[in-house]
């Protein structure tokens, strides 16, 4: 006898996804993995942006037709609309890929969310029809009819991601619904039932529970009712036409496990081992991984340990660095050694060692802000209106100046351009006293600039915890979330700053 049993990881909040990996006792081929939800709603992805991409290229022709019957437009001779019409269909394919992001939540966008969505999938058609005509040196495509079809588009699109989702799963699923039993405590049964209401439209179903031997299923009328113990499993399966089994392994014996696979065989229901990661760790899981039988939960998800995001991540310090160290490194370090002379003669550069990725040592460069022999009195960071402070060094550390040697370090690959701002050694064993999770942020190179400081979380943090403990968890969650996204949008942000400094800078 062969048993098909999934083993599907819940993380117990919606925003977590499901990894499912399904087993025999006998190796099983990977194309008959067998999964929750996956396929379910890989299947709603597609049709979703097969949708789009009919609808979006439909708009396109209609909209030349409409133009060259009515004269609306006028066109200069020579408009190869193929090539327009290729490249519409290149970018609804990137938009059709890219729905993969939001998977998960396709059949529950908010309309802000649509709304976000729908931005992305504009700039993207956008991007690509200006591509197509400035590679063709096309001069003759009307930019009123670009304006237009993009505007068209962005409502269609809109109107398609906020309510296509819902009506396209409810036409697929209807008829075909998992009606579930969950086998858990209480407070495990009812977390995952709440999950699963909210991907009801995939149609799943929780008719009820049944709770291990004196556990309490709460109350009857509540929305995850007790049907019984497992003595009345078989009864329960049939009376209440159940076609899917859900069970905790960690709350029953194996002579109990064993009873459910085989009532739940003998009814031809699918049977699903889940685990509730906060219930079980206490914190929550911000990575899930199923590698063949084996599923790896982790605090962090950790995009960088990815080479092609490294990849991603090292050229943009690359094309940011080399040109700050080539043309404004040399004239910046020139002013800077002249106010040196004027205002506190000594060397240029400070250098201090710091931790950088997996705590290796390294030597920060920085421009000198403080009179030589003030910045050696180590763990003692810089307050308002310290008096180790020349004038002109305040201007340098107000504005952030004083950091920009430490692009040497970024083409020495020591730091990246954003990344947690590293600190002084005394002040790491000190910070990760007062904030378990300090040495997390380690995970990834420090930066010249963070997440933290582009929010507005710079300054002197010793002495003030919540402050020190925000910027770590702005920190770990760069860690988290990494993208390139991020990384420009964290460089834009640190260049306003530069021009009008935070009451933080001092």
């Amino acid at each position: 006898m062969v048993l098909r049993v999934g083993l599907t990881v819940f993380a117990g909040l919606s925003r977590f996804p499901i990894f499912t990996v399904s087993f025999k006792l006998c190796p099983l081929p990977r194309q008959h993995i067998n999964a929750m939800l996956k396929h379910r709603q890989d299947g709603l992805v597609f049709l979703h942006g097969l949708f789009l991409d009919v609808a979006i290229v439909a708009l396109f022709l209609v909209q030349v037709g409409t133009v060259r019957m009515t004269g609306w437009i006028q066109f200069n001779v020579g408009v190869n609309w193929s090539i327009y019409l290729m490249g519409v269909v290149f970018a609804m394919v990137w938009n059709h890929h890219a729905l993969k992001g939001v998977a998960a939540r396709l059949g529950t966008l908010t309309f802000m969310e649509a709304c976000h969505l729908t931005r992305q999938q504009m700039f993207r058609l956008l991007a690509v029809l200006c591509a197509v005509g400035f590679a063709t040196r096309d001069v003759a495509v009307s930019r009123e009819f670009v304006a237009w079809f993009v505007m068209l588009s962005g409502g269609a699109l809109l109107i398609g991601n906020w309510l296509m989702p819902t009506r396209l799963a409810s036409f697929l699923f209807r008829s075909v619904k998992f009606r579930t039993v969950v086998l858990a405590s209480e407070s495990d049964a009812r977390r995952l039932q709440e999950w699963l209401s909210s991907r009801a439209y995939l149609g799943q179903l929780v008719v009820g529970c049944i709770t291990p031997v004196g556990n309490t299923a709460g109350n009857p009328g509540g929305e995850t009712a007790p049907l019984g113990s497992i003595d009345q499993l078989r009864q329960i399966l049939i009376d209440q036409q159940i076609n899917q089994v859900v069970i905790n392994r960690r709350e029953f014996t194996e002579e109990e496990t064993r009873i459910v696979l085989e009532e739940a065989e003998h009814a031809g229901c699918r049977v699903r081992y889940f685990l509730d990661l906060r219930s079980t760790f206490g914190e929550e899981m911000s990575a899930v991984e199923c590698n063949h039988q084996f599923a790896f939960a982790a605090h962090t998800a950790e995009p960088l340990d990815n080479p092609i995001n490294c990849l991603v991540k090292r050229t943009l310090d690359l094309a940011v660095a080399i040109p700050m160290v080539c043309l404004v490194l040399p004239p910046l370090t020139l002013l800077v050694a002249i106010a040196h002379r004027l205002q506190s003669r000594g060397p240029v550069f400070h250098r201090q060692e710091r931790s950088g990725l997996n705590r290796q040592k390294f030597h920060i460069f920085k421009y000198r802000t403080m009179h030589v022999g003030c910045e050696n009195q180590r763990g003692t960071q810089a307050t308002r209106n310290d008096h180790r402070v020349f004038a002109f060094g305040r201007f340098l550390r107000k504005t952030s100046l004083d950091e920009f040697p430490q692009f040497i370090n970024v083409l020495l690959g020591e730091m990246s351009v954003s990344g947690p701002r590293p600190h002084l050694l005394e002040h790491d064993e000190k910070f990760a006293e007062m904030v378990g999770s300090y040495y997390m942020r380690h995970f990834v190179k420090p930066g010249i600039t963070g997440l933290a400081q582009s929010e507005g979380y710079r300054g002197e943090v010793a002495g003030r915890p919540e402050l020190l403990q925000k910027r770590i968890d702005h920190d770990l969650r760069y860690v988290n979330m990494w993208s390139l996204q991020l990384d420009l949008r964290i460089i834009a942000a640190t260049a306003r700053q530069v021009v009008k400094p935070p009451r933080a800078a001092y």
